[in-house]
């Protein structure tokens, strides 16, 4: 990975974006070595309202504070698509759980749309969706091993908790690997 990536995880008070955020964090720091600022942001209620996390990630000194032109959206809600999508870079990937985002008026860069929260219920817990999301997107965009993040995983989670995260990570890497690039 070479210079800064800009990666903003958002949707709805809730959906665990701002753990997702903290996962991906630790990965980069603790797994690859890698500089990192994580900041999260909430709308006036924590559930039910906007919610984020951003990530910038960077093999040398960041310079920044907070995203400005995201590489990697994922959007977990229609709000956090029209809210973010014009401001992907060009070259840019959006992963988007199709359950809640359903227009994609405005997208210029490359688009993936995946059933996050319909494999979360098959697997019998919706609030996983934000660590199948994290598996869909480090095999989408390649900004992370997949290993870094299975190690993270089994760092925070133990006993059923964590085989079931693990299993949703894998479920989302895979989902990652069948899509077109």
């Amino acid at each position: 990975m070479g210079g800064l990536k800009e990666i903003i995880l958002s949707g709805t008070g809730g959906q665990g974006l701002g753990l997702a955020g903290e996962l991906l964090a630790q990965s980069f720091a603790e797994e690859e070595g890698k500089n990192v600022i994580q900041t999260e942001a909430y709308g006036i209620s924590m559930r039910g309202g906007h919610s984020r996390a951003e990530v910038l990630v960077s093999s040398e000194e960041i310079n920044e504070l907070k995203v400005t032109e995201p590489d990697i959206l994922l959007a977990m809600s229609q709000e956090a698509f029209d809210m973010f999508i014009d401001k992907v870079k060009d070259n840019g990937k959006v992963i988007l759980d199709d359950f809640y985002v359903k227009g994609l008026k405005g997208a210029e860069c490359k688009v993936y749309s995946l059933p996050l929260t319909k494999e979360a219920r098959n697997m019998g817990r919706e609030n996983v969706a934000n660590v199948i999301g994290l598996g869909a997107l480090a095999s989408i965009s390649g900004v992370i091993s997949r290993i870094s993040l299975q190690n993270t995983l089994k760092k925070r989670f133990s006993g059923a908790i964590g085989e079931l995260n693990l299993k949703a990570f894998s479920k989302g890497f895979e989902m990652g690997q069948q899509q077109e690039f």
